[in-house]
């Protein structure tokens, strides 16, 4: 299908369009749509079911910035799915744009036999040095061995601007709470009061792999810790998964915090999840819980959201999905109640992502940016690149890479592989760029149980990038 320069697919019966945008370079994107959705919708006509043939269709694109995809939001979930963007260029998994590095990616520890480093958290101290503190991955040994040896996790230092970390040993936090915090995330927060809070994931054995969230505040940089107490508390303790690098304090005072909870329908773990929010109007003493975002259509459901307060007071949601696109969500009461969720034109396995605001006001969104190896899946989990908007989430664009360890690319180019996972990634702003923290793990594209051999693969990951250009 030969396309001139700027041309529009645009199909007002099934509302949906794609537009492009046309640099110098030049790229190939492979399209495979799903006729047996869109003939489903009842304004289906001829030119909608002749696009949505099971066929592929290759269209040279440019290389940078080439895409935009835009996306009516009457769009039926699943109707369309982006199968791969695979670049021209023998050996380049994309054609997209590179980030600028001050120090480029590179381990700063490694998985080891007992410990998967996974879902870290950052905060900047006023003197420079730099907090770190990242779950243990789900242990491989006996749950509650572990989890009476190390309830919460060690604590990491940098006093080069995340270049170098030291481990000085577990978080100085009482706990006696059950479980341990494991898997998930953690956050940290300066609050308005000026305490330093920390929020993390709690992993109950058999509760698939979930339970109410904890937090903890400190009067002292971190140094020590308030015991732990549970976020919600009074509410039933079942499947919910906090991730890293999202508490929030709005500019009322209210404390945000988002977590998926294990949807009705789901069956296993991480099968269908909800998204929501406990909030706290009194700094972290007692919590409430907001209305579940509305179960969208499809698998997965909404799960992992993060939130950011938008310049005119009402809060956007960022969440995965298995619709093969980030969602959103927003509400106008503070995280009280939340729309009904739709697709950002985000490309994107169900997989993990972090939402900010820049230091210069603009919004930025860490994700894996690759369409699902199949409908609904957790898989390919890189490249991990970041996309800006300056219109508080109304439009992104295009992606970025921060690291594409791992992709390879697929059989005749047609699509793309990846056998590591770039995931969970923690920002920091500096003066000097943004201080990006993520894991690296092996990947076979599936859940099967790894080897003792491709656990020791990756680690934790850091790398220091200029600040997007305006």
């Amino acid at each position: 299908m030969a396309l001139p320069p700027g041309h529009l697919l645009h199909d007002v019966n099934v509302a949906y369009e794609l537009s492009f945008v046309w640099p110098r370079h030049r790229r190939k994107i492979i399209l495979k749509v799903n006729m047996k959705t869109i003939k489903s919708l009842p304004h289906a006509n001829p030119i909608s079911c002749r696009l949505v043939s099971w066929c592929m269709e290759i269209i040279q694109l440019p290389t940078k910035v080439a895409a935009q995809w835009r996306w009516a939001r009457g769009l039926t979930h699943g109707a369309v799915t982006l199968l791969s963007i695979v670049g021209a260029a023998a050996g380049e998994a994309t054609g997209w744009e590179r980030a600028e590095f001050v120090e480029p990616p590179a381990f700063f520890i490694r998985h080891d036999g007992a410990r998967q480093f996974v879902g870290p958290g950052m905060f900047r101290l006023g003197s420079g040095e730099i907090l770190l503190a990242a779950p243990w991955g789900r242990p491989p040994a006996n749950f509650e061995e572990i989890a009476q040896r190390f309830p919460v996790p060690p604590l990491f230092r940098s006093r080069d601007g995340g270049r170098t970390w030291r481990e000085e040993g577990a978080l100085k936090m009482k706990w006696n709470l059950t479980g341990m915090i494991s898997d998930g995330g953690i956050s940290f927060l300066k609050l308005a009061d000026g305490r330093l809070a920390i929020l993390a994931h709690r992993h109950l054995p058999n509760n698939k792999g979930g339970a109410l969230p904890v937090i903890a505040f400190s009067e002292d940089d971190g140094v020590t810790w308030s015991p732990a107490r549970i976020v919600g508390e009074g509410a039933r303790d079942d499947a919910n998964y906090v991730m890293n690098d999202r508490l929030i304090q709005l500019r009322s005072g209210r404390l945000l915090v988002p977590v998926a909870h294990e949807a009705p329908s789901s069956r296993d773990e991480g099968d269908v999840d909800e998204s929501l929010c406990f909030y706290s109007d009194d700094g972290g003493a007692s919590w409430r819980r907001s209305q579940a975002v509305p179960l969208p259509a499809g698998p997965r459901g909404m799960p992992e959201p993060c939130v950011v307060e938008r310049r005119d007071g009402s809060v956007l949601m960022v969440a995965r999905s298995g619709t093969g696109f980030l969602l959103e969500s927003e509400s106008r009461d503070g995280g009280a109640t939340w729309s009904a969720p739709r697709n950002t034109t985000l490309v994107s396995p169900c997989s993990s992502l972090t939402l900010h605001r820049l230091p210069d006001g603009r919004l930025i969104v860490f994700y894996n940016h690759a369409a699902p190896s199949k409908p609904g899946w957790f898989f390919p989990r890189a490249p991990l690149v970041y996309a800006v908007s300056a219109d508080d989430g109304a439009t992104w664009g295009a992606p970025v890479i921060v690291d594409d360890e791992g992709l390879k690319p697929g059989e005749n180019g047609a699509t793309t592989t990846a056998d590591r996972d770039l995931i969970y990634p923690a920002v920091c702003f500096l003066d000097e760029g943004m201080l990006v923290v993520w894991s690296s793990h092996f990947s076979s594209g599936d859940f099967r149980k790894k080897t003792a051999a491709e656990r020791l693969l990756g680690g934790g990951k850091r790398a220091i990038l200029k600040y997007p250009a305006r």
